[in-house]
């Protein structure tokens, strides 16, 4: 069978993908290799699909037979003609990252083929992508396996049969929003060179690559000029699982060979001179390439368009399992048939997607579609969590916040898979603790920590979003930044990790001071002063004689507190009182300047004319009240339309508010907001503005309600102990388990009024406490009876 784009048919066998990903010895992480990076003769810095192939003899198949691969952009490999996997991953050019893989069990004795594409999106790049230049490295681990290094013994083909659909933010096709994943593909049949990857291909017309540098490592010595310093892969290789497609909403002018039309089996055939449609329904919103097989059509075109829902009108998408009357407006592929048999046409990079529509137009011969799925791709997380009570609704926010989380994660984390691919500090502080929580997996967590604190500016500030080749700054994101590290310090026990990472918690901090006023509250701050985007700083600014802002005070003021923590935590006492003193003086600030007697509330700034949930929240995490105080506070903005609302991504503070002050039937009706959601038939929870379908802030519920309904939080740093504090003001029973990292931790209660029973496990060598109304039960290792009056 013939191949596109190239995706075998066949997921990769288990056992041979867990083996494949190895970790390299520390001759490739600090001495230079002897690959040189190749790269086509052409300019090579605009948008170009590259087709590397290297011929090599073995005496026999091998047990073991280690590469060490890495290219710019992406690169997908194949080993005689088998599909391994692709990457890199995703980073910036002073941290690039490359893959070891054990490819032995794709080999054989004799002639074998190592065949590489290499996709570099040059000027039609997604911001997400940072890099230099198309090229491709690749190192054997010892000397039998340098046989395959890069040099001028490979081969190259520029293919120009695949060209790029560029969509520009505001563009109609992408409903006049925000639009930054990068382009789709136009794919011309009768240009590719099908089977390019297998052996036996002729190589004509292929040239001879030009050599670029020697592959170096990380701040390996020399003179310092490198164009990619090499990092090993630090996450596992993402999951890869066929999804057929076989839900047809809509079919015109279609035969459906080997049956009656209503049933809508494959084969379908479409006859000459026609204009067709066909509308998938994916059932629930997923991320994956997308995998077309045909045979005949010549002259056809196929216009494959993706949408995360159907819409009324541009603005307008109502309830999602809902198709009539209703128009796509998304993303599309262009595939161009060249009358072959069993042709494969897929993507160079995943689309997301529920609804997918084909509008074929063909030509003189008809055309024939044999087989139409996806391969769906995510980072490989695994749900090790649960999380049941007496009312249904919640654990099916459980499962759709679960895929929302899952989604959103690929090689770094992102805020949404259709529209940005961006990884936001906003959105992924919330994701990593979900991660945490859920999966129990931290590996791509500390990527993004990393990945952040390499963003950092002389100034002091990180980029609100990273990797990301066009540098944008959020300075309340260098702040969640902190918040993240903090995180990691509570919920992972991890602490020289943590301690890494001061210096620049350090920077941030310090460089806030430089927004304050001599009566200490914070300024409006330069970029974008984002808090939510239902909150106008601008605006509550621009009213403001002083320019003070009670969101940016109270939110430095409830960083510094965390902040001081990390620094007491690592016996740097001077900087824990210092960052703790001015947290003090920022709140008592703001509650002498901003807090209004007549309304009971917390004002947006001095001048007292706007008035935000948000503000309070932030009063209430900062412990500006006193504690009796608090949840009366909470009680008078919920609900409270006269002030400004918090949209689904805030609710995440507002929650952890909520949490603080025990007030579990305050954030059970919170989750009113996640019920209307799935009340409109959304199968991943939103950005909570009118945009994206599936937007990572939005999980939230999958650690919160394990959290506050469960209870289950760290009383010490490093989670070594425990404090179970369930909250069942509106429900009865409640049963979850989560993966702490020495190991599985359940609890079950069940409440009779004022009465609670049930059970709590913990690991072994983790201890802690339960706490139910004024009462405290010690808990030990292992199985806790609970009983408590």
């Amino acid at each position: 069978m013939k191949r596109l784009l190239i995706l075998c048919l066949l997921s990769l066998p288990g056992t041979i993908h867990a083996q494949l990903l190895q970790t390299p010895s520390s001759r490739w992480t600090t001495d230079r290799w002897e690959a040189l990076w190749i790269a086509p003769q052409e300019e090579g810095t605009r948008y170009g699909i590259y087709h590397f192939r290297r011929k090599f003899s073995l005496a026999n198949q091998p047990t073991r037979f280690v590469i060490h691969l890495s290219a710019d952009n992406r690169y997908r490999l194949f080993v005689n003609g088998e599909y391994v996997t692709e990457g890199p991953q995703i980073s910036d050019l002073r941290h690039w990252r490359f893959e070891s893989l054990d490819i032995a069990p794709y080999l054989k004795a004799g002639e074998n083929v190592l065949a590489i594409q290499v996709t570099y999106y040059g000027e039609a790049a997604p911001v997400y992508l940072m890099g230099r230049r198309a090229g491709l490295i690749v190192q054997g681990d010892d000397k039998v396996e340098s046989v395959v290094n890069t040099g001028d013994a490979w081969t190259y083909l520029h293919d120009e049969a695949i060209t790029p659909v560029v969509f520009k933010p505001g563009q109609p096709d992408v409903s006049r929003q925000y639009y930054a994943a990068g382009p789709l593909d136009r794919v011309e049949g009768s240009r590719y060179p099908w089977g390019w990857e297998k052996p036996g291909f002729p190589e004509v017309d292929w040239k001879r690559p030009a050599t670029v540098q020697t592959g170096a490592p990380f701040e390996a010595r020399g003179y310092g000029d490198e164009q990619w310093e090499l990092l090993p892969r630090s996450i596992p290789l993402m999951e890869r699982t066929y999804e057929p497609l076989t839900v047809l909403r809509k079919a015109d002018d279609v035969e459906f060979r080997n049956a009656a039309p209503f049933t809508r089996k494959l084969p379908y055939l479409i006859q000459p001179g026609k204009k067709t449609v066909l509308l998938f329904d994916q059932v629930q919103l997923t991320t994956a390439f997308p995998e077309l097989i045909v045979s005949k059509g010549k002259d056809s075109q196929i216009k494959v368009t993706y949408a995360e829902a159907l819409f009324n009108d541009i603005a307008n998408k109502g309830h999602r399992d809902s198709i009539n009357g209703k128009s796509i407006h998304g993303v599309y592929d262009i595939f161009l048939p060249d009358g072959g048999d069993h042709r494969i046409f897929t993507t160079t990079s995943y689309r997301a997607f529920r609804y997918v529509q084909l509008e074929i137009t063909t030509g003189t011969e008809p055309l024939t579609i044999e087989k139409i799925g996806s391969w769906f791709t995510a980072y490989p997380f695994q749900k090790n969590a649960t999380f049941s009570s007496n009312d249904p609704q919640l654990k099916r926010i459980f499962d759709v916040g679960w895929r929302t989380a899952r989604l959103c994660a690929y090689e770094t984390y992102m805020d949404c898979p259709y529209w940005e691919r961006l990884q936001y500090i906003g959105d992924t502080r919330i994701q990593a603790l979900v991660s945490y929580y859920v999966s129990g997996d931290d590996l791509l967590a500390r990527n993004a920590i990393e990945q952040f604190e390499w963003s950092l500016t002389y100034d002091g500030l990180t980029y609100s979003r990273y990797p990301s080749s066009l540098q944008q700054f959020i300075p309340n994101y260098s702040l969640v930044w902190i918040l993240m590290v903090n995180d990691y310090f509570m919920y992972r026990n991890d602490p020289e990790f943590v301690k890494s990472k001061l210096p620049g918690v350090r920077r941030v901090l310090e460089h806030f001071q430089q927004y304050m006023t001599a009566d200490t509250m914070m300024t409006v701050q330069p970029y974008w002063d984002f808090t939510d985007h239902s909150l106008n700083t601008r605006k509550i600014a621009t009213e403001s004689v002083n320019k003070r802002l009670t969101t940016n005070s109270l939110f430095y003021a409830y960083t510094l507190s965390r902040a001081s923590e990390l620094f007491a935590y690592f016996q740097q006492d001077d900087l824990a009182g210092r960052y703790s003193a001015l947290s003090h003086r920022l709140t008592s600030s703001v509650k002498r300047q901003c807090w209004d007697a007549n309304s009971g509330m917390v004002a947006d700034s001095p001048e007292k004319k706007h008035f935000s949930m948000h503000s309070n929240i932030l009063a209430v995490l900062c412990g500006m009240m006193p504690k009796d105080e608090q949840l009366e506070l909470l009680k008078r903005i919920v609900g409270n339309r006269a002030i400004v609302p918090t949209t689904l991504y805030f609710d995440f503070y507002l929650a952890r508010a909520m949490n603080q002050v025990g007030a579990g039937d305050l954030y059970y009706d919170l989750l009113n907001h996640w019920k209307d959601e799935l009340a409109l038939g959304l199968t991943t929870f939103p950005e909570g503005v009118s945009r994206s379908d599936c937007h990572a802030w939005s999980a939230s519920p999958d650690f919160e309600m394990l959290a506050s309904f469960a209870g289950i939080q760290p009383q010490v740093p490093g989670f070594k102990k425990v404090v179970i504090r369930p909250l069942l003001q509106k429900l009865d029973k409640v049963s979850g388990s989560l993966p702490h990292w020495a190991g599985k931790l359940d609890v079950a209660f069940q409440k009779t009024g004022d009465h609670l029973t049930g059970s709590v496990a913990l690991p072994e060598g983790i201890t802690g406490r339960l706490e139910w109304g004024n009462k405290v039960v010690e808990l030990k290792s292992g199985s806790n009876k609970i009983d408590v009056n």
